[in-house]
């Protein structure tokens, strides 16, 4: 893992949401005072996808890290329309069914995230 992957990965389990390669771009140039190109933001972030340390919030395009990356597993995500508040959950016996299901149809899955979108409990409490 190089420099600039454990500062991105390190980066995303600190915001404690997801966070967009633009963002995490003007981040590190404030940080180190140089600046990255957008592409290696990408390259880096694909990387930390590939390794399962992270993950792409599609709805929103943007990152965050895995809370268990130790083990393989399906990303399942919560996520607030109002707020952007993400939360990963992790279910196993609902994990196993579609893995059940795809091999009953001889599918092959290479990349395993689920978002549901709807409304955090905060948000739901506003007017």
């Amino acid at each position: 893992m190089t420099q600039l992957r454990q500062t991105v990965l390190t980066l995303l389990w600190d915001a404690g949401r997801p966070l967009g390669a633009y963002e995490i771009r003007e981040v590190l140039s404030k940080m180190s005072g140089r600046e990255f190109a957008a592409p290696t933001i990408y390259r880096t972030l694909d990387f930390l996808c590939e390794q399962r340390v992270a993950a792409r919030i599609e709805s929103r395009n943007a990152y965050v890290a895995c809370i268990h990356p130790e083990h393989d597993h399906t990303c399942v995500f919560l996520v607030c329309e109002l707020c952007g508040d993400t939360v990963e959950i992790e279910n196993p016996e609902a994990e196993e069914l579609i893995n059940e299901d795809a091999k009953r149809l001889g599918f092959v899955v290479k990349r395993r995230v689920v978002e549901f979108s709807g409304y955090c409990a905060p948000c739901q409490q506003q007017p």
